[in-house]
């Protein structure tokens, strides 16, 4: 058995997938087994990862779905495979520095009520033909980071990389970590996941991550940024650069109509199931202002969306229910250390 299952959910992804191959063919750490799912790809994608994993120096296993079922549910059909002590998830649209499974291994290694790990993802530019692009030092994400008014954001996303107090340590606490490419300890997973399932599969495919994020923290575990590992990855989604209400809708709007609905309904749901009600009582102000112009503006400017993303919450409020009931029985972390971390950084 590997001390690593690397799982990797593809759809559409042709033009990244060679160089995220490269990467990974040249990782200095050698124990592990690679997992493919492909999400019902309709481009050059299946061909390539049969390629691929043909003449692959490790172990592969590869598989496909009939439709594409989304994030949530490809990994949570990947992760119910595992057999390994950890977990890393691939981003079809990344590339990893060589020694970027071994610097993640090492905090989880050393840290053992962390849950979680990513490194410092920078921007990559690929570039539509398929061919490299630019690996730039601007920041992708380093972690996730939880306003007062429970927005979250990438943190330092768009700055410049290096960030002089957080390069000269080997790692440094995060809220929680970005699903573009982090490395889970299993048994955190197995320890939050309801009715088996990581990552809520009614979320599909948008912030899920952030719920995980949360439901860790709510449990206990910890999550850390690998400092001194390195990847690049190609969002098509990224986070706005600041805080401010502007540059979120400004970051909204160049998104599509699904990827909106689900950042609309999904955001609210990981409130309504993670949300220790005390502390929503005392952010009530910032939370319900915050809320309250969201949805005025988004009502004026994208009424079916909005009205779809409610007609969702709604019909999800039984399961949301039993979910929050199954956090909150399992909660570890009290409501005074999970206000730590909204606006710490």
């Amino acid at each position: 058995m590997s001390l690593l299952d690397v799982h990797l959910l593809t759809w559409n992804g042709a033009r990244y997938l060679p160089h995220l191959f490269q990467s990974l063919r040249a990782q200095t750490h050698r124990d592990w087994a690679l997992h493919i799912r492909d999400n019902a790809s309709t481009d050059d994608t299946v061909r390539i990862l049969e390629r691929e994993a043909a003449q692959f120096p490790v172990s592969v296993t590869y598989t496909r779905n009939a439709e594409n079922c989304g994030f949530a549910v490809g990994h949570n059909q990947l992760i119910a495979q595992a057999a390994a002590s950890f977990v890393l998830l691939l981003n079809q649209d990344t590339v990893l520095a060589p020694e970027y499974f071994t610097q993640l291994l090492e905090v989880l290694q050393a840290e053992p009520q962390a849950a979680a790990v990513q490194g410092v993802l920078l921007r990559w530019q690929c570039a539509a033909d398929g061919s490299a692009g630019e690996r730039t030092t601007t920041i992708d994400t380093l972690g996730l980071r939880v306003l007062r008014n429970r927005r979250v954001v990438e943190w330092h996303t768009g700055v410049a990389w290096p960030i002089p107090e957080l390069a000269l340590r080997d790692r440094a606490e995060v809220f929680g970590v970005s699903g573009a490419l982090p490395m889970y300890r299993r048994a955190a997973l197995a320890d939050v996941a309801w009715q088996d399932e990581v990552f809520d599969a009614q979320f599909v495919s948008y912030k899920e991550d952030v719920d995980l994020a949360f439901r860790l923290r709510m449990a206990g575990w910890s999550a850390y940024l690998a400092s001194r590992a390195r990847a690049w990855h190609d969002r098509t989604a990224a986070g706005p650069r600041t805080g401010g209400d502007w540059a979120a809708l400004q970051n909204r709007a160049g998104r599509s109509s699904a990827v909106r609905r689900y950042s609309f309904r999904n955001h609210l749901a990981v409130l309504i199931k993670n949300e220790y009600r005390v502390n929503a009582h005392r952010d009530w102000w910032a939370i319900g202002w915050y809320e309250w112009k969201k949805f005025a503006y988004l009502l004026c400017r994208e009424p079916l969306i909005i009205l779809g993303g409610l007609h969702d919450l709604w019909r999800m409020r039984h399961r949301l229910r039993e979910q929050r009931a199954a956090i909150m029985r399992g909660a570890r972390s009290t409501p005074a250390q999970m206000r730590e971390w909204f606006s710490r950084f």
